[in-house]
């Protein structure tokens, strides 16, 4: 196995891989977001530098809690569509697939943080409900962050 930080870089590859699959061209924009003990900066900043080299456009921003759609869309989406007709944009922070906010996101990382989960973990497993509910089942990819170096990917389907 490589080192860890190429162990991260390559977990972030292949998601921006996955993104750039379904999504190659225009203004794009996903979102970071997650449990409160994630890292959401860290995660949303090694997805952009997945994303940037591959060539792409990349802003980042953080939004801060409580943001509306109005004042995301006037503040954020318009602005970033009027500079960067083909660039993707990279907005990490709470609530970000709340019911109002899901509409404008292309991608989106739903972040989790829990050090004692096991690898074979998953709701069908358990027989447990989700918890976290409709932010976390709507979310493109799932990713636990508990080793930062070692990201995983994570399937709460029941498929």
């Amino acid at each position: 196995m490589g080192s860890t930080t190429d162990d991260r870089a390559a977990f972030f590859d292949g998601l921006a891989a996955e993104f750039l699959q379904h999504y190659r061209t225009g203004a794009r924009f996903v979102a970071v977001t997650g449990v409160a003990a994630a890292d959401l900066p860290a995660a949303a900043d090694a997805f952009a530098a997945a994303l940037r080299t591959t060539g792409q456009p990349v802003e980042r921003l953080h939004v801060a809690a409580g943001r509306g759609a109005d004042e995301l869309r006037a503040e954020v989406v318009a602005p970033f569509r009027s500079r960067s007709p083909e660039g993707v944009l990279v907005v990490d922070g709470p609530g970000l697939l709340g019911d109002a906010l899901r509409g404008f996101w292309n991608f989106s990382v739903w972040t989790e943080h829990d050090p004692e989960r096991d690898a074979d973990w998953s709701f069908v497993s358990t027989g447990r409900k989700d918890p976290l509910g409709a932010p976390r089942e709507v979310a493109s990819v799932l990713v636990d962050d508990a080793d930062p170096e070692h990201p995983r990917r994570l399937f709460a389907d029941s498929c």
